[in-house]
């Protein structure tokens, strides 16, 4: 069983900047709620790295997050590890007209018997939010960057 939470959002600039703001796991995965530590850039973006802490439902959460794909302006793969969520998450780029579509996409497969299918579902409404507030801010800072 898998569960799958996806958005895309149009950001008004080229798919190099978009790509490259990305490929930067401390600017993308910078959000409220979320603190990065420990950041690891890689030259060609596979084995980038940082520390997660979070919180969910009262409960403070620290795992670790790591791109484990990179196609130049094409898809950045990140695992994420938490103790009980190993959600993978995808990110693809492609040029539009006017900028750059970006859609981010989550899976998550939770092996718990009986209980497993409600909590994906728990994880794909309880991440929508940040997904969403994640490309806002992608499309927010570029579009700035590009506009200056």
């Amino acid at each position: 069983m898998m569960a799958t939470l996806r958005r895309s959002i149009t950001v008004e600039a080229p798919l190099d900047d978009v790509f490259h703001f990305a490929l930067d796991i401390g600017q993308l995965w910078k959000m409220k709620d979320v603190a990065l530590t420990e950041v690891d850039i890689k030259p060609d973006g596979v084995g980038t790295s940082a520390r997660l802490y979070s919180h969910f439902l009262a409960f403070h959460l620290e795992g670790g997050i790591e791109y484990t794909e990179v196609v130049p302006n094409e898809r950045i793969v990140a695992q994420v590890h938490f103790f009980a969520e190993k959600p993978t998450w995808t990110f693809t780029f492609e040029p539009v007209p006017g900028g750059t579509k970006v859609t981010g996409e989550g899976e998550w497969t939770v092996r718990v018997p009986v209980a497993g299918r409600s909590l994906e579902t728990m994880m794909v409404k309880e991440h929508a939010p940040m997904l969403e507030a994640m490309l806002e801010n992608l499309k927010i800072q570029v579009e700035s960057k590009h506009a200056a």
